[in-house]
């Protein structure tokens, strides 16, 4: 068994909250963490993994995966664990592919809320998520809708937005999770303008040099104002040295250019993810929250109960969001 060195330096701290527990959530977990080499010393980083205590037998096979992969130290809360942790350097014999493994009783959603404000407080530097329902997340106490519901109640005066980083192409969602009908008023109020400054941090993180391509609201782009007013207004002083736009929507998307633009901003929740799931599929794309103040990356899919335990589940979404995630963070290896 290799060991942390007496003296080991300090790493990052990734928490991965597995999702629903009646989901798919924990094996595509597994599944890609048994994808990497799982080391303290390479990657200067430790996964804290989140789960429901119920899966230690309902999803055993999982487990023993994990077992014959990495050294698993299991506690029943962080508290407990960071406890552990803080006290590494005076431990016997520390495995170097240490995995920390939560059993808990409390809801998938309490999880993810739980990281985040140990990421707010800094005592935990990332977080990656897996699948939960939106219904999960309403049993918090202010109904939250969905991951992002959470991240802005945490943060309510910070703009953060909903992107996807694919292999040939990437989006960011000016609005998400709000009625078509509300589209354009919350344009018109502020998210556009919101959306457009988090849409040059995106570029900054993907380090591209590239133009932003944005899409239109209307069809046809609004088509100078015959099918709508909202391009008139929305893109009247759009800088044209870090932007391009409006562009018709429905031919923003088209393979010539996935080259020509770094990123596409949409302006509602399926402009974006219908072509992005199309093309990159639900298995694979990372779910990017920007604007946050740490790094959330998740996979691109949702809980798949119809596949729940059937060792079918496709691990790319949640392989590709570990990678990002480490290397947005700066680890040494990847």
């Amino acid at each position: 068994m290799k060991t942390l060195p007496s003296k080991s330096s300090k790493f990052k701290k990734i928490a991965i909250t597995s999702g629903d527990p009646d989901g798919i959530g924990l094996e595509v977990t597994v599944k890609a963490l048994l994808q990497k080499s799982i080391s303290i010393k390479k990657t200067r980083s430790l996964f804290i993994l989140f789960r429901h205590q119920s899966q230690t037998k309902s999803q055993k096979k999982y487990f023993d995966l994990l077992d014959n992969h990495c050294s698993r130290f299991t506690f029943h809360s962080l508290k407990e664990a960071l406890a552990f942790i803080d006290n590494l350097k005076y431990v016997f014999k520390v495995p170097d592919d240490l995995l920390i493994d939560l059993s808990l009783t409390a809801s998938s959603a309490e999880w993810v809320l739980e990281a985040a404000e140990a990421c707010k407080k800094g005592i935990l530097d990332s977080l990656i998520t897996g699948p939960i329902s939106k219904k999960a997340t309403l049993v918090l106490p202010k109904k939250p809708v969905g991951h992002t519901g959470i991240f802005r109640q945490l943060f309510p005066k910070t703009p953060m937005h909903m992107a996807f980083v694919g292999k040939d192409f990437n989006v960011l969602l000016a609005t998400d999770h709000i009625a078509l009908s509300n589209v354009e008023q919350a344009l018109k109020k502020g998210e556009f303008k919101k959306s457009l400054k988090n849409a040059e941090i995106f570029k900054k993180i993907i380090k591209s040099k590239k133009k932003v391509g944005v899409l239109g609201l209307n069809p046809h782009a609004g088509e100078k104002g015959i099918l709508g007013s909202a391009e008139k207004i929305l893109f009247k002083n759009l800088n044209q040295n870090i932007f391009e736009g409006p562009l018709v929507p429905d031919a923003a998307f088209l393979k010539k250019n996935w080259d020509r633009y770094c990123l596409f901003v949409c302006l509602y929740h399926d402009q974006g993810l219908i072509p992005f799931k199309s093309h990159h599929g639900q298995d694979s794309g990372v779910h990017l929250t920007v604007g946050l103040p740490f790094v959330r990356t998740s996979v691109d899919h949702g809980t798949a109960r119809e596949i729940f335990n059937k060792n079918i589940a496709n691990p790319s979404s949640m392989r590709d969001a570990i990678d990002l995630n480490l290397k947005l963070i700066g680890a040494t290896y990847v």
